[in-house]
């Protein structure tokens, strides 16, 4: 089977469980991973940011670990299925970082948004010391490629950085603070309006991960029309 006929298997594969593979089929429609494993009920994408980064669904451990023969040891990798998560932590000696839910904007129509006082734009590389004092990111430089992709925005409220939101490596929503002066104002569910806007006008599905426990997030998604799947858990394990 030649890489583009296993993709396209692949994505058919993933698409009968949309919500779950959601982020994993929206990496391979961007250009931002390849499948480098299918078989069966399991699939292994690595995501282009840099060797041992992967998103993996299988419906079973022994099935999941067979998946990483021969290639980089993983890094940080989304794992779904059953015991999937906790034989790749193992075997790799990995973290269970967060247990997280698939959240995504499958309507065609874009959102409007009011906030008076309000300009979105893109954020500035002059303003990074702001986006490191209050997000917490480990890699300096993955902060400035944000700014380089143009896929950080910045929300200036009546002149002044009120917060940010865009996108992170893997394409999620996400990276969303607002300073704590400016909340309550409307400005959270602006920003991401915009930023749900910004993937609908490149014919991408909006999509997002909330933890598990985060009761304040899923309403806020289902108040801006997200479909939200809690069925379906996916797990970060990353590196110590």
């Amino acid at each position: 089977m030649t890489n583009r006929a296993r993709e396209q298997a692949a994505i058919r594969f993933l698409r009968q469980d949309y919500m779950w593979h959601v982020d994993m089929l929206e990496a391979l429609k961007r250009g931002r991973g390849q499948v480098v494993y299918f078989e069966g009920n399991t699939v292994l994408i690595q995501r282009n940011e840099g060797p041992g980064l992967y998103l993996l669904t299988s419906d079973g451990p022994q099935a999941a670990l067979a998946a990483f023969a021969g290639l980089p040891a993983p890094k940080d990798v989304v794992a779904r299925g059953p015991g999937v998560a906790e034989a790749v932590a193992e075997r790799f000696r990995l973290s269970r970082s967060a247990y997280c839910c698939n959240v995504a904007y499958l309507k065609k129509e874009r959102l409007t948004w009011d906030c008076p006082g309000l300009v979105i734009r893109p954020y500035r590389e002059e303003e990074l010391p702001a986006f490191l004092a209050h997000y917490d990111i480990e890699d300096e430089a993955e902060a400035r490629e944000h700014i380089r992709k143009g896929e950080l925005f910045a929300a200036e409220f009546e002149g002044k950085l009120a917060g940010f939101m865009g996108l992170h490596a893997d394409g999620s929503m996400g990276l969303l603070e607002i300073f704590p002066e400016y909340r309550q104002l409307g400005i959270g569910r602006a920003i991401e309006k915009f930023l749900i806007n910004f993937c609908l006008d490149r014919t991408w599905t909006p999509y997002g991960q909330v933890f598990c426990d985060n009761e304040k997030s899923f309403s806020l998604q289902e108040h801006l029309g997200m479909t939200v799947d809690r069925t379906k858990i996916l797990c970060w394990c990353v590196s110590e």
